[in-house]
């Protein structure tokens, strides 16, 4: 480090004449980081971009991009007071309402009177567990697939505790106890077809047969009804009293033509029973195809697969209690690597008790015991099977082993690459048996070039293994092994399927028995009273084209507001004589006049961008093209709509509406004016002969146009500019701000050396003066003055 000294000797002030020489110096490292605030500043900007496309992207995203979001229908009902009407955005055409016989309600349970209170605690009712299952109708009309578990503690829950855990659990059901009773209702209205009841009882079913549910003749229950209705002269039932049917949200309110609706009903649920018992039971019906399928397996399996199979892998050949000492063998491969003569070794050694497996493996372990290395290591790494082996029974399970360590390794290859094996491949196999990597190579190169394909790729080890099976003749037999048994799998498939199929017939006929149970209870039930006739209810629905205009303008206004904010950037003055200012800039001015500084150094930092303004470029050329696939040619384009871009060159290609031919478009054909906006297909691109040209279609809709030009202008703003998080050599600008914190980090290095230099020539430059002084007061002292 160099001594600074100052101007003691000169009077100068060094400290001073430095500060200006280095402030001259330090003019190239101000511009970098001039240079670097810029391209910092430029990089926010075009991410405020990506911000601006953004919120124009969610918009079409939540309110453009589906025809639900920018169509509304209404619906109305010719009588509110028996059936009430709204419409979804699919409701389509009319309907009409015949008649309902049968509104649905909810099943319902009150248990017989008892004793007890609800601040009687559960263990007083002689409750021990600590749990119940309960399950209910869904709002589909289907009992739950999984019970509802609800926990207690009987020692500290009451009874009220437990009601109110039922109602808040999600089992579906109300309860309610009073007066010593307690009473079930299902949240859900309807039957279940399936005729296993709407409320049903699982694990813990004690705790209300304590409550009076234990005897169900003392059970008060009220059923649970589907609704019956008609409409459009087909008969229906519902499990709800809404009901959506071709996009009307309908509520039944009141029965009416309730008697001729019953004996329709009754005449459909009849039709569907026999249809369905038909299906089941009738000649080639799913119990047919079922006992066919198993016919067909059985005769398979029992003539061809099941010889085939004993011939390759052999049979069981195991007694019962044989079979019980083969399940309990530790680990069947490694007895299968034994052999009638490792068992006969084993025998001499006169072992005779194996309880101690410690004592069996020193006695095994023993030089003078006469077994061979490899007997001693089998029979250790058996050391607990061993006394089952040394038994009468020894040789039959050594058999079944090796039968079932050979059923195993079948089991384990790749069946596809089995049945693709040729003669040649297997023949080549067995060739490279036992061969090094360089003999394998070589055999490789030496042989077709689909053998170099199929194995070319396989693990050295995977290979060796395969080379052994194909040696010994394995390969051969589970090859022809494969071909029945696939056909065995696909019978088994084909049974299984059958049985499958037979459960849900049973199913659908218990529901077609139940259904004409309530057909047939609600003719009974139904008085014939010809006088109430009333006129059918008619739905129907209208399209408001009011509430998609007002979706279009909105449309409109965001893009034009995207392109204000744009433009305006592109437009922007950049004022060259305001650079960023330096932190010694800074230092010398208030907050204000920084403020109003930043403001013209930030100004221009995107005019005239082409990236920006060849993505606007794009959004607008797509706003000129017509959307292809839509069925009226007068309103397949924006323009045709009396949506167009402004005339004035200010407003730089902003979107305008004449009302009057939206309107008539949306009084013309609403649906297509959505589409036109909604529809999402494609963009193709064909080869035209006649024209000797390729054409392209566009089937997008204008949100999809808009929503891919806005996702591509994104993605090359963020491929130059980044995104929040991104590493800075991710992206372009990034990799120009690391390249100014390189330059900044040698002109920082470079400085220190200019300014040390600078103090030791004025260092020296003192010393000399200094020395000078000294000897000039030297002089003076011996001439006397």
């Amino acid at each position: 480090m160099v001594s600074r000294i100052g101007g003691l000797a000169s009077g100068m002030d060094i400290d001073s004449i430095v500060e200006k020489l280095m402030k001259a110096e330090r003019m190239p490292l101000n511009k970098a980081f001039q240079r670097k605030q810029t391209f910092e500043w430029q990089r926010d900007a075009y991410r405020n971009v990506n911000t601006t496309l953004r919120k124009l992207e969610d918009f079409l995203k939540t309110n453009m991009f589906l025809q639900s979001q920018m169509m509304k229908k209404t619906a109305t009902s010719s009588n509110e007071k028996l059936v009430s009407v709204n419409a979804t955005n699919s409701a389509t055409g009319s309907l009409n309402i015949e008649s309902v016989t049968q509104l649905a309600t909810a099943t319902q349970l009150i248990g017989k009177q008892t004793q007890y209170t609800g601040n009687t605690k559960l263990s007083e009712l002689g409750i021990s567990g600590t749990s119940l299952d309960l399950s209910s109708i869904d709002k589909n009309g289907d009992l739950a697939a999984k019970p509802t578990t609800i926990s207690f503690d009987p020692n500290k829950d009451t009874v009220n505790d437990l009601v109110k855990k039922i109602n808040e659990s999600k089992a579906g059901v109300t309860a309610l106890f009073e007066n010593g009773k307690l009473s079930l209702t299902a949240n859900n209205t309807g039957s279940v077809k399936s005729g296993t009841g709407e409320i049903v009882f699982g694990n813990g079913k004690g705790v209300f047969d304590a409550l009076g549910f234990a005897n169900d003749a003392e059970v008060a229950k009220r059923d649970g009804k589907n609704a019956i209705l008609q409409v459009n002269g087909i008969s229906m039932e519902r499990s709800s009293n809404k009901v959506t049917i071709s996009g009307y949200e309908i509520t039944l309110k009141e029965t009416f033509n309730a008697y001729s609706g019953a004996l329709e009903r009754q005449i459909v649920a009849k039709e569907e029973r026999d249809n369905a018992e038909s299906a089941l039971n009738g000649a080639g019906g799913l119990k047919d195809r079922r006992n066919v399928a198993d016919s067909t397996y059985n005769n398979y399996y029992n003539d061809t697969f099941k010889d085939a199979y004993e011939a390759l892998f052999g049979t069981n050949g195991l007694t019962v209690d044989q079979q019980t000492k083969f399940k309990g063998l530790s680990n069947v491969g490694q007895v299968a690597r034994l052999d009638a003569s490792d068992l006969q070794a084993l025998r001499s050694l006169g072992i005779t008790d194996f309880s101690n497996e410690a004592n069996v493996k020193a006695i095994i372990s023993n030089d003078t015991n006469g077994l061979t290395d490899d007997q001693r290591a089998k029979l250790l790494a058996n050391s607990k099977d061993l006394e089952a082996l040394n038994s009468s029974d020894g040789d039959a399970l050594l058999e079944r082993a090796k039968q079932v360590d050979f059923e195993n390794l079948y089991k384990s290859l790749d069946k596809k690459f089995l049945s693709e094996l040729s003669t040649d491949d297997i023949n080549f196999l067995a060739s490279i048996k036992g061969k090094n990597n360089a003999e394998i190579d070589a055999a490789f190169a030496g042989t077709t070039e689909d053998i170099r394909k199929k194995f070319g790729g396989i693990d050295r080890v995977d290979l060796g293994q395969l080379a052994d099976l194909a040696d010994d003749g394995n390969l051969e037999k589970f090859k022809s092994f494969y071909t029945i048994d696939k056909q065995n799998q696909d019978n088994l498939s084909a049974l299984t399927a059958a049985k499958n199929a037979v459960t849900a017939g049973e199913k659908r006929l218990a529901e077609a028995e139940k259904s004409l149970k309530n057909a047939n209870d609600a003719v009974t039930n139904t008085p014939n009273d010809t006088s109430s006739s009333v006129v059918a209810v008619s739905l129907n629905s209208t399209v408001e084209t009011s509430a998609i205009k007002d979706r279009i303008k909105e449309f409109v206004t965001n893009y034009n507001e995207m392109l204000d904010t744009l433009n305006g950037l592109l437009k922007e003055k950049k004022y060259r004589d305001f650079p960023p200012l330096t932190k010694e800039q800074r230092e010398d001015m208030s907050e204000n006049e920084q403020k109003l500084w930043d403001e013209k150094a930030k100004s221009g930092l995107l005019r005239s961008d082409s990236l920006i303004r060849e993505g606007l470029s794009k959004m607008r050329t797509q706003f000129m093209s017509s959307v292809n696939g839509l069925g009226d040619k007068t309103i397949d384009a924006l323009a045709e709509i009396g949506i167009t871009t402004s005339n004035k060159l200010s407003e730089s290609g902003k979107l305008v509406i004449v009302d009057e031919k939206l309107d008539a478009a949306l009084e013309k054909d609403p649906q297509q004016v959505v589409e036109l906006f909604t529809k999402s297909g494609t963009v193709t691109t064909t080869y035209d002969a006649d024209k000797k040209r390729n054409v392209t279609e566009d089937s997008r809709g204008i949100t999809k146009r808009l929503r891919d030009e806005i996702a591509n202008l994104t993605k090359s703003i963020e491929k130059k500019a980044g995104r929040d998080g991104d590493t800075e050599q991710s992206y372009n600008i990034g990799k120009n701000i690391v390249d100014m914190d390189n330059r900044i980090t040698k002109l920082q290095a470079k400085l220190k050396d200019i300014e040390a230099r600078y103090w030791k020539q004025f260092t020296a430059m003192e010393q000399a003066i200094n020395k000078a002084n000294q000897q000039s007061g030297m002089f003076m002292q011996g001439g006397g003055f």
